[in-house]
């Protein structure tokens, strides 16, 4: 039987006295879709955080392709060792660099420098039709663009795993269709597991894969 690319076992986190995650259990394969729907405040953003190791939990175990990443809710492995990306909801793009210089950054923190970053940063923005955008700075941008560009900066990556935190949440509809239209050509190019969460149930089919919920109690249904 194949490992799973991330194994998520007995996830529990709290806030002060609230519970928000319980009992989390899931599996994801290398190149498998979930998206994760739940109401504002369920958790859904605290269960990208962990599995990313930017925080600990009160109890559980994560480990990501063989690597035991959590465990007894503390966090072992350095998120860049991880090999995933997290796109936060408000995407991170810092104002004073250009778009290509976004990705060399991302590239440099993976340890690829110089001219091989360059190249990769120009290979991705080349292969999801961003050139034009390359030298400007976020300030410059639509909000679909940004929203582009903060996904082509983690595809520079090469990541295993994708954690998406409701990446179009703000945007209209017709934009939101453009975005996920984009994020297709991002997943065609990678082919890496995705994870999706969202407070939009029709967003969340729209991925495909699997579906679940995070209910009242923080337990994933």
């Amino acid at each position: 039987m194949t490992e799973p690319l991330l194994s998520v076992r007995a996830l529990r986190c709290r806030f002060a006295e609230r519970t928000v995650l319980d009992g989390i259990q899931f599996d994801l394969a290398a190149g498998q879709r979930l998206s994760i729907a739940g109401r504002s405040g369920r958790g859904k953003s605290t269960l990208l955080r962990l599995i990313a190791g930017l925080q600990d939990a009160a109890a559980g175990e994560i480990q990501i392709a063989g690597q035991i990443a959590m465990q007894a809710g503390k966090q072992l492995l350095a998120p860049w060792d991880r090999h995933l990306q997290l796109v936060f909801q408000d995407l991170g793009l810092w104002p004073t660099r250009t778009v290509q210089q976004h990705l060399r950054d991302a590239l440099r923190a993976q340890g690829v420098r110089g001219a091989r970053a360059k190249q990769r940063a120009t290979e991705v923005l080349q292969a999801l039709d961003l050139s034009a955008l390359a030298a400007r700075r976020p300030g410059r941008l639509s909000g679909g663009e940004a929203r582009r560009v903060a996904l082509a900066r983690a595809l520079a990556c090469q990541p295993k795993l994708l954690l998406l935190d409701e990446p179009f949440a703000s945007l209209d509809a017709e934009s939101r269709d453009d975005g996920f239209r984009f994020l297709e050509s991002v997943l065609e190019l990678s082919q890496a597991a995705v994870i999706l969460v969202t407070h939009d149930p029709e967003e969340a089919a729209r991925l495909g894969g699997m579906h679940m919920q995070l209910d009242a109690e923080g337990h994933l249904v």
